[in-house]
């Protein structure tokens, strides 16, 4: 049970209250349930931003502050809610979102608060978060092109990658795709429609998303980890998918010709910011498992790149926080060979 807002809407006016519902972070119900349905996920975007926009009117347009994967409570019935930051039960919940990389990704820095609107925070936020969603799921049917380019456009206004900028969670709701009707384009299911190519300001957002995902995994409760839940930490697929989808984008505008040199150089920048992700991992994370998990993965992509000296600097650092391992001696001793 989550102490989650409410809004009771009294013509121009708005007034908050509270309530009780059974449901689910949304983090941890990305990482149990990424796959999800087109008209689900558009619904999501636009309920959040009337509750945000609801908020603002309640409280004579006070910022929302903590909008973040980790605020928001996915109920049983599949609606979205804001967890009420103010109620004691939801204490754990905070101490989550106060590591560094939440508030690296969806917090505004506070040089550029005020810069434009009144709520300019919790719109970067609320910008970051939709982008955060889509780069972590698998959306079925696929999204259109047109789709596609309007939450792109929704994005870039929110986080201020565009000089034009929305002043308000009303003019979200205008821009925001409108909710596709039930059995529309459903030839297009998830299998050829996973193929779709994601606009690459949504795609943005995937490492730093890894992150945030790998460093608020130590702070699930039990009840939420299952074996078949996503870890934070990126797997093979992750890599291959991001990876297929660019090949893909770049054969369509330049031909097969342009495939293989585009595959090489998203698969070397893809390594290098993984690299970065799982440094990071490494650093935030305080399970000794995990980071020994994201050190081999670590010391993997830069053997690939060549950089064994960097990997062995690698392996000391895994050693000193979880001691060694046999996995581990083997990967130095790779590199200790490689080595002229």
């Amino acid at each position: 049970m989550y102490e989650v807002l409410k809004f009771i809407e009294h013509g121009v006016h708005c007034r908050q209250s509270m309530d009780c519902v059974q449901g689910t972070i949304l983090l941890n119900y990305l990482k149990e349930n990424p796959r999800i349905e087109k008209g689900m996920l558009i619904s999501w975007f636009r309920e959040l931003a009337v509750s945000v926009d609801q908020y603002h009117r309640s409280r004579s347009r006070q910022n929302y502050r903590y909008l973040n994967p980790c605020s928001i409570v996915v109920s049983e019935e599949g609606k979205l809610f804001l967890l009420d930051m103010e109620a004691p039960d939801n204490e754990p919940v905070m101490k989550r979102m106060q590591k560094r990389a939440v508030r690296n990704h969806f917090v505004k820095p506070v040089y550029e608060i005020g810069t434009a609107g009144n709520n300019d925070a919790d719109l970067f936020a609320y910008g970051r978060t939709i982008q955060f969603v889509l780069a972590y799921s698998e959306v079925y049917p696929a999204l259109s092109r047109r789709e596609e380019n309007r939450l792109a456009r929704v994005i870039d206004r929110c986080t201020g990658e565009t000089r034009k900028k929305y002043a308000d969670l009303q003019q979200v709701l205008k821009d925001l795709p409108p909710v596709p009707k039930p059995g529309t384009s459903a030839h297009r299911l998830i299998g050829n429609g996973s193929a779709r190519v994601r606009k690459s300001v949504i795609l943005a957002g995937a490492a730093a998303g890894l992150t945030v995902c790998v460093a608020l995994g130590a702070g699930e409760d039990e009840t939420s980890r299952t074996a078949g839940s996503r870890t934070g930490i990126a797997k093979e697929k992750d890599a291959g998918y991001i990876s297929e989808m660019n090949a893909q984008r770049a054969a369509e505008k330049a031909g097969l010709a342009a495939v293989t040199l585009t595959e090489s150089l998203e698969k070397q920048r893809f390594a290098e910011e993984m690299i970065l992700v799982y440094g990071r991992v490494m650093e935030l994370e305080e399970d000794s498992e995990k980071i020994r998990e994201a050190g081999l993965k670590k010391m993997e992509l830069e053997m690939q790149q060549g950089n064994y000296e960097q990997a062995i600097q690698t392996a000391k650092i895994v050693s000193e926080k979880t001691g060694g391992s046999e996995r581990l001696s083997a990967l130095i001793g790779e590199c200790e060979e490689s080595i002229p």
